[in-house]
This record gives C-alpha cells, structure tokens and sequence, in this order.
C-alpha cells in the first residue's frame, strides 16, 4: 500500500504540473463528445465519468479486438493468439477470471447489447473494420449500466458521408484477408454492404482459422421525426483449430510448439452468428427518446481437450444452440435550462440448448449432456444531470436489475443426476459523480458508486457436494470511488495538448472462486473479498504538424483480502501497463487522403499471476512495432497502402495466460516479429 501512495502522490502532482505548463501557450480546444455515461450528449471535459475513446487503426490486419483497446489506460487487452478463444479482457480487474469470452464487462455496439443476460460476451462476431470509434467508460459511473458492468466498452460503427466502394487486402506469412466495402448515399438515406473472408495458417501447429463476415447497416429519417437504424450481422468461422495452452516450462522451451493433446483430441472450435437490431430515435430534438430492439442466434460446436467419457461428465465435445433477443428504451423525462431526468428500462433474454458427448480422439462419440439453460433479465434505472452552478456539473442514476437464471436437465441417468434448477438475483445499482470545471481546459471530478456482478450460467451449473444447480451462489458486490482531473488544450500553431490522471479504489464481496474441478465440471463458491487501488494515466500530445504522441499507463494493485488467500494477487492481472505511440508524418500538406505516416508503437506490461495461489507468474515484456501509410486520391480515385513489422526484436513473451488451469497449461504465447501489409483501392462519387 506504500507503494501505491508513493506512485499514486507522484501522478496527483504530474496532474497539477502538466496543465499549469501548458496552460499559458495553449487555449481551449474543442471539447470532445461522449454519450456512455448518462445516454445523453455531454462534455468530456465537464462530465465526471472516466471515459477514454479509441479508433480503428489506419493500418494492420485487423483480425483481434485488443488492437482497437491496447492504447487505453486501464485496459488490459490480451490477444490469445489463438483464434478459437475470444479476446481476455479485463478493466481495473473486472472480468480476469474469465476463463473464456469476456465476462465482468458490459459491451455494446451502437446501443445494442453484445453481452448475454448472465454477463458473459464475445467480440468476435463483430465486423472490426467498420467500427469507426471505441468508447470505453470505467469507473463508478459505470455501474450503472447494470450486471456485470465493472466497464462499458461502447462500439459504434461508421457512418458515410458519400457514395463510395472500396476493395482492400492485405496478408502476413501466415493471414490472408479481403475486404469489399460499398457506400450509398442519398440525403439523409444511407446503406452501407460490407463482406469479409479472413484466412490462417496460425502461429503455432493446429492453429489454422477461417473466418467470413458480412453486415448491412440502412440509416434514414422516418417521416421527420424520427431516425431508423437497422443493421444485419453474420459472421461464420467454419475453422477455429485450437492449438491449447502451454505449461510454463514448456513455454521456456519452445513458445512456437502445440501441446500433443491437440493433435490427439482434434481441439477445434466452429461457430456461426446472425443478428437483425433496429434502432429508433427522435430527430428533431437530440437525446429526447429512444426504442431499440434486437434478435438472433448462435450456433457453437467445440472439441476439447480430453474425452468426457464418464457418466457424469460433460462431455469432451461441445454442441450449443443459442437464440437471444431483446428490447430497451429511454425516455427524457424533464429538461430545465440546467437539469435534466431520464428513465429507461429492459428486458433481454437468451436460451441455449446444450449436448456434450464423448470426445473420442476427434470423433463424435455418446452423449453425456442435454440441456436448456436460460437467462431472462428485467432492469429499470433512472438517470439525472444538475447543473448548480456555471463550473458544477453534478451525474448520477439508480438501476434495478432482476435476473432469473434456470437450467432444465433432460441427461438423466444412475450416476447422473438431476441437475435442473432455478436461480433468481435481485440488485440494485447506485453512483453518483460530480465535476468542477478549474478553468476553460481543466477540471476535476470525483464519483462513487455501488455495482454488482451475478454468476454466469456456466458458473451456476454445478455443485461441488452433490447435484443440482449452484443455489448458494450469491452475486459479487462491489464499492467504487475515484478522482482526478482532465485537460484539454490547443493553440493556433497546431499543437494541441489533452489527458487524464485518476485515482481509484474498489472493493469486492463475495468475489467467485473456483471451489472444484473434476470431469469436465467445474463449480464455483462466493468466498473472497478483493480490493484494487490504483492509478491511470493518459496523454494526447499533438507537438505541430508533423507529430503526435500517445501515452497511456496504468498502475494496479489486485489482492485477496480472504482467509486463505490473504495478500496474494489477482491472477491474470498485471500490476502495471504502459504504451507510447509516436505518429510522424514527414510533410506539413498531409491530409486524410493525401499524406504518409510514419508510426513507432512500444508496450511494457509486468508479470502476471497464473492462479489464486500465486505459485508462478508470467514474465514481464517490453515489445515494439513500426508501421507506414501512404494515402493518395486522384480525383474520386483513392488509394491507400501500408507495411507493418509488430515484435521488432522477435522477443518471447506470454500474450495471455489461462487463469486457474488446473491442467497447468495456462501459457497462450505471443506471436514472434511479423510482417505484414495490405492495400486499398477506393472509387468515391
């Protein structure tokens, strides 16, 4: 805890130096624009929400969500490598345990829900390339959003501006991808049709994927009072080879080898996702009203890494059928000269139907499960903005969420018993922020707030004593404060100057655990208390014309304040992150469609803890990229084209570890230096 005071005191007063020095030459810019932490439109700078936006990067195979997220403070982003497991995930430690998917972290895309009821997500069904910006909202204000939100990653997809068609490619030693993109635009009308087909050899052996998306996005205005939104989705990986994890000494021994259990089981993941949302708003006056609606399915089939052949396993072959849907809204109840009140609710639910059978070396062998398990979720929530006075700015907002979480058991045998059951959670959530404006270009903020987290239907399923579902698991809770201050400048000389500095400190009850892990179930016990303190780091400085720096960092301190692990540090957490971008563009003419950047990019992350026990770490890493990008338009002729080298100096180290492996193959290795490069050939009209 010294340490953290120590490192914590350092950046309060880098807080106050930075603004106070660049607060002579530069005058206010621009303020940028949010919407996550109140549905509404409001002042980055005046609200007292932490929220950090992020673009899609101009060059680079964009083939994994940590990309969009690794330049965030406070994001611990890591790519697996692996092709058949999503993205981890984790903000100020919220969703570490996740030991698939992304869990403890609300996601959504232009307003619709990635995540299911139960609190787990995945971003792999998302079309990356057509996302234009990343909003990510942390801290207390967060909370308010409902299960599971320790954060909100906001995605919104991009909105053209003029007819276009575009083809792109781009390829590595080991991927190969093509892009066609077509625009059409008519007054306040527009479609846009995006298809994509992405192909691996993989990294490691056994890691082979094959991936095809394809989305449409229609905008209009309806009878000029409203605007429409609709946008269809699918995605469908045929091929997701699984070449597992790696035990740390073997990882040591070779990063680039796959363990012979993937090979012997024929580890392998293939699935397929399609979605119709629409979206319906008010037109003539911002932010007054909102509908949306939603509905799909997902088909998932997965062999894993052992047979499941006992009676009372799972099965080592995963076979799951998912339909999902659901409805929200929001309301602007009142409006004065400086308040404002909006009410909304929602109701989501999905159902899946779950076999497992017999894993039989790659073969489909008998069934050891069927089941339909669902998750229906009820909330209401109630939002306020006051503003006292010219530089207060005063958040906050009550959510209500029932949850009923139920599995039906139709595998039933004499070692085999009934596992069917319900389970129903009742929550509320609480937060409440306040912001004062210094001057024109700095404020601070400090917020509070009460959220909570509810057991996933996977982590319900089973019992440790006996059968049936796990009724004695209760949902985490969680208490959260943070400060700090912002700054946002700019001069006419072109150099413009912006950041963030925040403390934080939350405390989780009845944090999950793994209680056992025998044949293919595992089951979970409400038994630690957590708490994490730490400090973030972000700075956006545009010297001149020609360059840009980017630095991002965080420090955290993640520990079990539990009787039998007391002391020790969350697993898959790292104490401490930074990442430094430098853009140079070598002529002062440059513009979007005319110029060439030149980018350094580097990431130092510190060891990370493989299980609760702390009995072995991941090392830590410093790695570098380079990139370049020329862009051309003769014109309505564009042309853009890029080369990329990530890990300059091939160095070895872990991209992610698997949290409490009980098979103690918890290592995903990073890939060594790759090359790569692409082109795009654009017709605008």
């Amino acid at each position: 805890m010294n340490t953290f005071k120590s490192y914590a005191g350092r950046l309060s007063l880098l807080a106050l130096a930075l603004p106070c020095l660049f607060s002579r030459s530069l005058q206010a810019d621009t303020e940028v624009i949010v919407i996550s932490a109140t549905e509404q439109r409001e002042s980055w700078l005046s609200s007292p929400a932490s929220v950090e936006l992020s673009t899609v990067p101009e060059q680079g195979i964009l083939i994994d969500s940590a990309q969009l997220l690794n330049s965030i403070s406070g994001v611990q982003a890591d790519s697996r490598a692996n092709f058949a497991q999503d993205t981890r995930l984790s903000i100020r430690g919220f969703g570490s345990r996740s030991a698939f998917g992304i869990r403890g972290l609300y996601l959504q895309q232009d307003g619709i829900p990635l995540s299911t009821p139960d609190g787990q997500g995945q971003l792999s069904s998302v079309l990356l390339d057509n996302i234009a910006q990343v909003e990510v909202l942390k801290g207390p204000l967060a909370a308010l959003y409902g299960n599971a939100s320790g954060g909100v990653i906001s995605m919104y997809s991009q909105n053209p501006l003029q007819s276009a068609l575009a083809v792109r490619m781009a390829g590595s030693e080991q991927h190969r991808q093509y892009q066609l993109h077509a625009d059409w635009v008519s007054g306040d009308t527009s479609l846009s049709a995006a298809l994509k087909q992405f192909d691996s050899d993989g990294y490691r052996p056994h890691s082979a994927a094959k991936k095809q998306q394809a989305q449409l996005l229609y905008r209009t205005a309806v009878a000029e009072t409203a605007k429409l939104t609709a946008r269809l989705d699918y995605a469908r990986d045929p091929q997701l080879q699984d070449p597992l994890g790696l035990s740390l000494a073997d990882w040591r021994q070779d990063p680039k080898q796959t363990n012979t259990a993937a090979t012997l089981f024929d580890t392998e993941k293939h699935s397929r996702q399609r979605q119709l949302s629409v979206s319906l708003g008010d037109y003539q006056e911002a932010d007054l009203w909102q509908l949306s609606s939603w509905l799909g399915d997902r088909t998932i089939g997965q062999r894993l890494a052992f047979t499941g052949s006992a009676l009372s396993s799972a099965g080592g072959e995963v076979a799951l059928q998912r339909r999902f849907s659901g409805v929200s809204g929001n309301y602007r109840l009142l409006q004065g000269s400086n308040y404002q009140l909006r009410a909304g609710g929602s109701v989501v639910q999905s159902e899946d139907d779950r076999q497992g059978f017999v894993n039989d070396f790659g073969q489909r062998g008998d069934m050891r499960r069927d089941q339909t398990d669902s998750a229906d979720n009820k909330d209401v929530f109630v939002r306020m903005n006051w503003q006292p006075a010219t530089r207060w700015q005063l958040q906050g907002g009550w959510r209500y969420s029932e949850l009923q979480l139920a599995v039906a058991d139709r595998y039933l045998n004499t070692e085999n018993p009934d596992d069917s059951g319900r389970k129903g959670f009742y929550n509320q959530a609480l937060a409440l922020g306040l912001s004062y404006r210094i001057t024109d270009g700095i404020s601070g903020f400090i917020s509070a707030g009460r959220g909570f987290e509810s057991p996933t239907l996977a982590e319900i399923a089973y019992r440790s004593d006996g059968s049936g579902v796990n009724l004695a698991l209760e949902a985490s809770t969680n208490r959260q404060w943070e400060g700090g201050i912002k700054w946002q400048n700019s001069s006419t000389g072109g150099a413009a100057f912006s950041g963030s500095v925040s403390l934080f400190s939350i405390i989780t009850d009845n944090e999950l655990l793994v209680d056992s892990s025998a044949g293919g179930r595992t089951s979970y016990r409400n038994a630690a208390k957590t708490e994490r303190h730490g400090a973030e780091l972000q700075l956006n400085w545009r010297q001149n014309a020609y360059l840009r720096h980017q630095l991002s960092g965080h420090y955290l301190t993640a520990q079990f304040a539990d009787a039998l692990l007391d002391g020790n540090s969350l697993p898959g957490v790292a104490r401490s992150q930074l990442q430094w971008q430098l853009a140079y563009r070598p002529w002062q003419d440059n513009t979007a469609l005319n110029g060439t950047e030149l980018s350094l990019h580097s990431q130092y992350r510190s060891k990370v803890y493989l299980d609760d026990a702390n009995s072995d770490s991941a090392p830590s890493a410093v790695t570098f990229s380079v990139s370049a990008r020329h862009s051309k338009q003769w014109q309505q002729l564009t042309l853009d084209y890029w080369l990329a080298l990530d890990n300059i100096t091939d160095k070895a180290y872990v991209g992610s570890v698997i949290v409490n492996q009980s098979n103690g193959r918890a290592i995903e290795p990073a890939p060594g230096r790759q090359f790569s490069a692409g082109i795009s050939a654009g017709f605008l009209w």
